[in-house]
């Protein structure tokens, strides 16, 4: 019951983030903000309804409340989730003022409130994801995929010589 009223209040901000989205690969395409970071996500946090709890949490965060007993973790993003939301507002005031005048074209005050907005969120999406879930740094993610290496490659001696050692031992 919870999950579905979760997915009900999360809808609105998600559909409205979804069109800003669609707006933003139209209008600023080459100058999206990274977000490769995402890839280092757990699975259960990547889901559709993403955009709309971070846009909930940066709303509640810049009122002040605190998220899951983490008071240091909000206190430091508070001006970031107050910045994320003010830029959301300018990016919708921009949208409303585009959508009295020509349609087909976009301001330079528009494409400069999408990417200010982009920045923030993305940045915002980080922070307040690691600190709910364990996120890697990307020393973190080198230093594994150094440790992967060397056990391939280890296996890859040792494999050989195991396998000499039983063609030999068996006999051809």
């Amino acid at each position: 019951m919870m999950n579905r009223f979760r997915k009900w209040l999360y809808k609105p901000k998600d559909n409205v983030l979804n069109i800003i989205n669609q707006i933003m690969d139209e209008c600023i395409p080459q100058d999206r903000a990274p977000r490769d970071f995402c890839a280092k996500f757990p699975e259960e946090i990547r889901h559709d309804n993403l955009a709309g709890q971070l846009w909930f949490g940066a709303e509640c965060l810049a009122a002040g409340s605190i998220i899951m007993n983490r008071e240091l973790e909000s206190m430091a993003m508070r001006p970031l989730a107050k910045e994320l939301t003010r830029s959301l507002e300018d990016v919708r005031g921009a949208l409303r003022d585009q959508a009295l005048r020509d349609l087909n074209t976009y301001t330079e005050k528009m494409r400069e409130a999408l990417r200010h907005f982009d920045v923030l969120f993305a940045e915002f999406e980080l922070s307040y994801v690691s600190a709910m879930v364990p996120v890697k740094s990307p020393r973190e993610y080198y230093v594994q995929q150094e440790v992967i290496v060397l056990f391939c490659e280890t296996v890859e001696r040792n494999g050989k010589g195991v396998l000499k050692f039983i063609w030999n031992c068996n006999g051809p």
